[in-house]
């Protein structure tokens, strides 16, 4: 019997080709029923995913006693209050990132979720990621020395005349921001990751570019407890895409690029560069559904609690009041 029975709710992209397929692809796990406003929609979503039902209503969903487990794959205006009736009907909670419009949210929904004896985790999943796991293992293992440094390297193009800019992700009222809480908030959880607890943060997040009311760019800096820093930028307004994360040590450096892909390479100064190649996963989500799974089978931690969740929005916070 599945450890973990799923019921999804919110059926669009990211549920589709990201978070969708581990719930019922991995061991342990199953895809019981899922929710869209739609039916048609949300009966289409479940017999291609092979859910056993398909819902209009939150409340059917969340009463639905085959599921102990509920994906929260909707837009961030909406994480707080489903994460707390989710909480309250008694299911695990997998929630979407990032995690709610504000660190108050946050603290609410970590709250009903301790009252209520679930566990709720963040579905930040680059911090799963074959190489970024090689990475920090590489790290703890003293391959490159006393870290002193990161840098990340985020870019894309958000062209400003798509028919997509009446998305959500645009729209500060449902998105809660730009591209700093979009994409930034899983770099900084990555940052988090790899280099632990930040001290202190500064930086910048503003429309450069962009014809509309969100930040296009960010840029900021971290110190963490440790005494390293990490510097990253974060941008809907390059014409080119890159994905790269670097960490400097005193006795050589690590770089991933792409994030999931085989690209990793280790370079010191006393054995020149090594390439460590990592198998992608399958699907984005996988090692969180995993990493879940084996939480709710061992009780060990999982490695995107609420509580990093909550850091992680309360730094952008700090970047966004600079």
């Amino acid at each position: 019997m599945a450890v973990l029975r799923w019921g999804i709710l919110g059926c669009g992209n990211v549920a589709e080709h990201k978070g969708g397929p581990p719930l019922y692809s991995v061991d342990n796990s199953e895809l019981i029923a899922v929710m869209r406003r739609d039916q048609a929609k949300a009966e289409d979503f479940a017999h291609r995913h092979g859910a056993k039902r398909a819902y209009t209503d939150v409340d059917k969903l969340l009463s639905d006693d085959e599921i102990n487990a509920i994906y929260i794959a909707t837009p961030p205006h909406l994480h707080c209050e489903q994460t707390i009736r989710a909480a309250q009907a008694g299911k695990h909670i997998l929630c979407e990132k990032p995690m709610a419009m504000s660190v108050s949210e946050c603290q609410q929904m970590i709250d009903a979720c301790s009252e209520a004896g679930v566990t709720l985790m963040i579905a930040y999943y680059r911090n799963h990621y074959p190489n970024v796991e090689k990475m920090k293992a590489l790290m703890d293992e003293d391959a490159i020395g006393d870290v002193v440094l990161a840098r990340i390297n985020c870019t894309a193009y958000y062209n400003p005349n798509r028919k997509d800019l009446r998305n959500w992700r645009i729209n500060p009222e449902i998105s809660g921001g730009g591209v700093l809480m979009d994409i930034g908030s899983h770099r900084i959880s990555l940052l988090q990751y790899l280099m632990g607890d930040v001290a202190s943060v500064k930086g910048f997040a503003e429309t450069v570019h962009l014809d509309g009311t969100v930040d296009d760019s960010a840029v900021f800096t971290l110190r963490f407890e440790s005494g390293a820093h990490a510097v990253a930028n974060i941008n809907w307004n390059v014409g080119i895409g890159v994905d790269d994360i670097e960490v400097y040590g005193t006795k050589g450096g690590l770089r991933c690029s792409p994030l999931n892909s085989e690209n990793l390479t280790l370079k010191t100064k006393s054995e020149g560069v090594k390439t460590l190649p990592q198998k992608p996963l399958p699907h984005t989500h996988t090692g969180l559904v995993k990493d879940f799974i084996n939480h709710i089978r061992t009780g060990e931690p999982i490695r995107c609690t609420g509580e990093l969740g909550l850091q992680t929005n309360a730094i952008i916070a700090r970047i966004m009041q600079a």
